[in-house]
C-alpha cells in the first residue's frame, strides 16, 4: 500500500487534505473547460446612468490550467496517460 501524501508536507498545496486537493482539481478542471468552451469572459462592460465601466480579468491560460491539473492529479495519484510500450529485439 503506498503512503499518503495527505496533508500535503510542501510546495503550493501544502498542508492541504485529499479532500482540498480534490476539490481544488475539480475547480480546475472546471476553470479549463470554462475557458475552452468560451462562457469564460476576458472582460465585461456595462453602461450605467453616470457612464460605462469595464473590467477585464487576468486569466489563467490553458497551459497553466492543464500544469495544475497535472499537478493535482499527481498528487491524488490519478495518471492521466501511460507510456508507449516499446519492444527491443536484440
Amino acid at each position: 500500500m503506498a503512503k499518503s501524501v495527505f496533508p500535503v508536507p510542501r510546495g503550493t498545496y501544502a498542508g492541504m487534505t485529499e479532500a482540498q486537493v480534490t476539490q481544488a482539481r475539480n475547480a480546475a478542471q472546471q476553470a479549463l473547460l470554462s475557458l475552452l468552451n468560451g462562457t469564460r469572459p476576458m472582460s465585461a462592460g456595462y453602461n450605467q446612468g453616470d457612464g460605462g465601466r469595464n473590467v477585464t480579468f487576468a486569466g489563467a491560460s490553458e497551459a497553466q490550467l492543464r500544469n495544475n491539473l497535472r499537478e493535482l492529479n499527481a498528487l491524488l495519484g490519478v495518471s492521466t496517460s501511460r507510456r508507449a510500450i516499446r519492444i527491443r529485439y536484440r
